[in-house]
């Protein structure tokens, strides 16, 4: 399938995702006329790690995908899981699972107090619906 580029000004939000006891601030990009999940950026890890540059480079391949058509539920649902078949193995397995959330409930995330926050038990809920 070809590319759809998203515009260069987009609707997004920036959430919080806890995974492992560690916070990521999760920026997911929105196409303006369908509001389905185009892009997604992850922040959390220490600038200049290891663990930084994964998050970047999975961030971008999650976004080509998302771009060239790959619906978010198919890339949650190959990403490794634990022994009980639904908790993420991975930080990425966890952002996978968001996505489906955000294409599901677009600005769902969004607290009265315009702080956005998820935690994985709000995920596996809104994921689960």
């Amino acid at each position: 399938m070809t590319r759809i580029r998203l515009p260069n000004r987009r609707p997004n939000e920036t959430v919080e995702l806890i995974f492992n006891d560690t916070a990521y601030a999760v920026t997911i990009g929105y196409y303006p006329a369908a509001g389905s999940v185009g892009e997604v950026f992850t922040h959390g890890a220490k600038v200049g790690s290891a663990m930084d540059a994964i998050l970047d480079d999975a961030c971008v391949a999650l976004s080509m995908l998302l771009q060239h058509g790959t619906e978010p539920i198919d890339l949650a649902s190959s990403m490794g899981r634990h022994g009980d078949g639904q908790t993420p193995a991975s930080i990425i397995g966890a952002l996978a699972d968001l996505l489906v959330s955000a294409g599901r409930f677009p600005g769902r995330f969004r607290r009265p107090t315009g702080r956005p926050t998820v935690s994985t038990e709000t995920r596996k809920a809104a994921v689960a619906s």
